[in-house]
């Protein structure tokens, strides 16, 4: 049975009265081999909670859900390359538990072009017209050179031989694709798919490939809690990839699967999946030391968002709260941001925040995050031109990371010089002594200033700002200009 996070969140109560549907999607691209030509495909899935739905009780014998589904995808040019609408209805219950009890989860698969693609499913629950879900994502396509590649991994909820034939059917097993990248630890186990594709396999010295598979705290980091794993598989043009990683024995918290593939010591292609673990019932382990630097949060706690300040949010809106955070978080932090951005997960996006906000204030995360609301208010006003809000300007990012400067010098008619800035840091978090920023705003800009020049260890340093900041490319205001007074020499 499913069991990860999110249903057990969206089932705790179960109400006649729907909110909109509560779904969660995922996909993967895949590569299937037709003559000599490698098409690329996408297994795109979701999940519906069943109480998020209205069921139909007319039949007490016959209870069930009707969603109306309607699937896009786009190219670049905004071309419908192929749309899908059907009528999904769940399996007949016999009483509303058992309804609300039931797994909803379906996949389709779709052969692609390549090049940019956009995706977007739609599902509107019958009996209720405003009870809706919408889904949008892109990416891009690209075709496979003569270069071994592997596919991004995808987490397993269920995987068992099978001789029949349906939409779950693949290399003749049953696969039921986990739609969220989340595991519960209490399963025991975290199962695991990748293929390998090799175009050309007569370039290979043998007929082997080594495939290392590890978890670790970083992207492509060191294996942790001893879950490394090497096999020896066969070559083939597509070569499918199962592991099983025993987890019952890993904390709670954000981490890395990685996969490898090498032949004869040579490292033909990696690929990676960042994803989230819960496990409540883990005792803590003293054995194992990790610096509280490599991970996010070393504790995800399992609550009910709906009655937090992240809940509020719609998905465009929390994408904001990111780049919003973006300036004040850590390296590892930067990189789940970063993931989360290409690939946004909704759900875990408000576990993501609102964990960020705990790891600051563990007893009132919501008045960390209202403070900080004052300082985007206050950027936003400052820096903020035509429709791009000040948190995403350079002037603002350096504002939210670095705090007001004691100095702010603004000089807009320095003669042959560009308008510009200096910012000037007394002190520093990160250095012993304080630092200085300067900022200039190039004839082609209207309104943002951008960084051409900082003393700050960690900002751009460019010893040829000068080049940038005078028209002429020279020092046409002599040593009288403002900022030759501020960075005199090549400092």
């Amino acid at each position: 049975m499913l069991r990860w996070l999110l249903l057990i969140l969206l089932t705790t109560h179960y109400t006649n009265k729907c909110m909109g549907i509560e779904a969660v999607t995922g996909y993967r691209l895949f590569y299937t081999k037709q003559s000599q030509l490698y098409n690329p495909y996408i297994e795109l899935y979701w999940q519906i909670a069943p109480a998020s739905v209205q069921f139909s009780t007319a039949d007490s014998n016959n209870i069930i859900a009707k969603i109306k589904t309607t699937i896009t995808i786009t190219d670049s040019t905004g071309k419908t390359i192929k749309k899908d609408d059907y009528l999904l209805q769940t399996n007949a219950a016999r009483n509303i538990n058992d309804a609300y009890s039931q797994k909803i989860i379906e996949m389709q698969r779709y052969i692609l072009p390549e090049g940019k693609i956009r995706i977007t499913i739609q599902l509107k629950d019958m009996l209720n017209e405003d009870n809706s879900y919408q889904y949008q994502d892109s990416f891009i396509v690209t075709k496979i050179n003569n270069q071994a590649i592997i596919s991004q991994p995808q987490l397993l909820d269920t995987n068992y031989k099978f001789n029949g034939q349906n939409i779950f059917t693949k290399n003749g097993n049953i696969q039921i694709p986990l739609c969220a990248d989340f595991v519960d630890a209490s399963r025991g186990v975290m199962r695991t798919y990748t293929e390998i594709f090799i175009p050309d396999k007569q370039k290979l010295s043998t007929e082997k490939l080594i495939v290392h598979a590890y978890i670790s705290k970083k992207q492509l980091g060191s294996p942790i809690y001893k879950l490394d794993y090497h096999d020896t598989l066969d070559i083939a043009n597509i070569t499918p990839v199962y592991n099983n990683i025993a987890i019952e024995k890993l904390p709670s918290g954000n981490y890395y699967y990685n996969i490898t593939v090498s032949q004869d010591g040579n490292r033909l292609s990696t690929a990676h999946l960042f994803f989230q673990c819960i496990n409540t019932t883990l005792k803590k382990d003293t054995t194992t030391k990790s610096k509280q630097s490599d991970t996010i949060s070393t504790d995800i706690q399992v609550l009910d968002l709906s009655t937090t300040f992240v809940s509020k949010y719609t998905l465009p809106q929390l994408k904001a709260i990111l780049k919003m955070i973006k300036p004040i978080s850590t390296s590892l932090e930067n990189n789940t941001i970063e993931n989360f951005i290409t690939r946004p997960d909704e759900t875990y996006i408000r576990y993501f925040i609102y964990n960020f906000w705990k790891a600051r204030n563990a007893v009132n995360p919501k008045q960390e995050w209202e403070k900080y609301t004052q300082t985007i208010k206050e950027v936003n006003k400052q820096f903020g031109y035509a429709r791009v809000p000040g948190y995403e300007t350079e002037r603002g990012i350096i504002y939210l990371k670095y705090g007001k400067p004691d100095e702010m010098v603004t000089v807009m008619n320095d003669p042959g010089t560009e308008p510009y800035e200096i910012w000037t840091y007394n002190t520093l978090p990160h250095q012993s002594t304080g630092g200085m920023l300067l900022f200039y705003r190039p004839g082609f800009m209207l309104g943002d200033f951008r960084v051409l020049h900082s003393n700050i260890r960690g900002e751009l340093r460019n010893t040829n700002w000068r080049g940038a900041l005078y028209k002429d490319g020279q020092r046409s205001g002599g040593l009288n200009a403002r900022a030759e007074q501020y960075f005199p020499g090549n400092k």
